[in-house]
């Protein structure tokens, strides 16, 4: 998350999404009754001999909204803010009327509360903690998956075609590898930051020339490069990779791994029937309530389910207010998936309830 302003005072916070964690930030900060300033597009309806009364203009505005309803959509990917329109940069839109907001990452948002918290500060204060960056390479001769990771959420940025077959054995006709790789590099620069780590893996000799070609690359070079043996490619891959053990071991300070564990441990838990977990939102919620849970973690297909979302927001806040941790993860990722199969959260307890 990017803060540009915050003005606890004034209770006012210009900020920017940057991914998929941080608009789960902002539906826990936001609240009925909240101001939220935002570019956006609208349908304009305007009056005229030449103007048919079913259609209208398509405008991109700057409005003012008075917030009464916020949902995020199934993926995670945007957050849809409803609300009553309180001013407006186009004199033709009424103020009458309703408007819904859609943010995604990289949407510049302000928003205004009544009364800025202690708690709101936390949020975006654990928000803006600086969270190191994976870019993951999982490729071979014929297929290369890049994704980012991002915390506990992956992108996949591309899938790669080489157009060589077979594994190069005798007879096979030789293809110029170089256009390959070269496509590999620039999805890697379109999306790099000073400071991320590029993790390149797969078999033998075509991992060692992606290596060099990273390496060597002018705006990389001061890319932190991994290389590890892999057998899958693409996007597969790529998913495959985070639950490698080596790549574990360079990624021990992440969120990812931190949450990793927190899964793996609840499972263990559950396999030997202890009572220090719980699991679905009611449960959770009961647990946060007597002040027990140490690490909670939720997979992002629980808002496909129709969950309750004001009931969330509410037990995972309260889970922090009593010193618990929270955390979201992608449930494309196996961790993901095996939360989504305990109903979406699980919560290791610091104590029997």
């Amino acid at each position: 998350m990017i803060v540009s302003e915050l003005v606890p005072k004034q209770g006012i916070a210009k900020l920017i999404a940057e991914s998929p964690d941080d608009l789960w930030t902002l539906r826990r900060l936001l609240a009925p009754g909240d101001t939220v300033v935002s570019k956006t597009s609208r349908v304009s309806k305007r009056e005229g001999d030449y103007t048919r009364p079913d259609k209208g203009e398509r405008i991109k505005v700057v409005i003012a909204l008075k917030v009464e309803g916020i949902t995020l959509d199934s993926s995670v990917g945007r957050l849809r803010i409803r609300g009553k329109i309180l001013e407006s940069s186009d004199e033709y839109i009424t103020k009458a009327g309703s408007h819904s907001v859609l943010v995604s990452p990289g949407q510049e948002i302000t928003v205004e509360k009544h009364e800025w918290t202690p708690a709101d500060t936390r949020l975006l204060d654990s928000a803006t903690a600086s969270e190191k960056r994976f870019l993951l390479v999982a490729i071979d001769r014929r297929e290369a998956g890049v994704g980012l990771l991002t915390g506990s959420h992956m992108a996949i940025l591309s899938t790669i075609d080489s157009g060589a077959s077979g594994k190069g054995g005798a007879g096979t006709k030789e293809v110029d590898m170089q256009p390959y790789f070269r496509k590999v590099v620039d999805v890697l620069k379109a999306s790099w930051r000073d400071g991320d780590c590029v993790v390149v893996a797969g078999p033998g000799n075509t991992k060692l020339t992606m290596e060099n070609m990273v390496r060597k690359d002018p705006e990389l070079k001061k890319s932190e490069v991994l290389v590890e043996g892999f057998d899958l490619s693409g996007s597969d891959g790529v998913r495959a990779l985070v639950k490698f053990e080596a790549f574990r071991k360079v990624a021990r300070d992440s969120v990812l791994v931190e949450v990793q564990e927190a899964v793996d441990e609840a499972i263990k838990r559950l396999s030997r029937g202890e009572r220090r977990v719980a699991y679905t939102l009611p449960r959770v919620a009961e647990a946060a309530r007597a002040g027990a849970v140490d690490r909670c973690v939720v997979s992002d297909d629980v808002f496909a389910n129709k969950v309750d979302e004001d009931a969330l927001v509410k037990a995972l806040s309260l889970v922090e207010e009593k010193g618990g941790k929270v955390f979201m993860v992608d449930s494309s990722l196996e961790m993901g998936k095996q939360v989504s199969a305990l109903g979406g959260m699980v919560a290791l307890l610091r104590y029997d309830l």
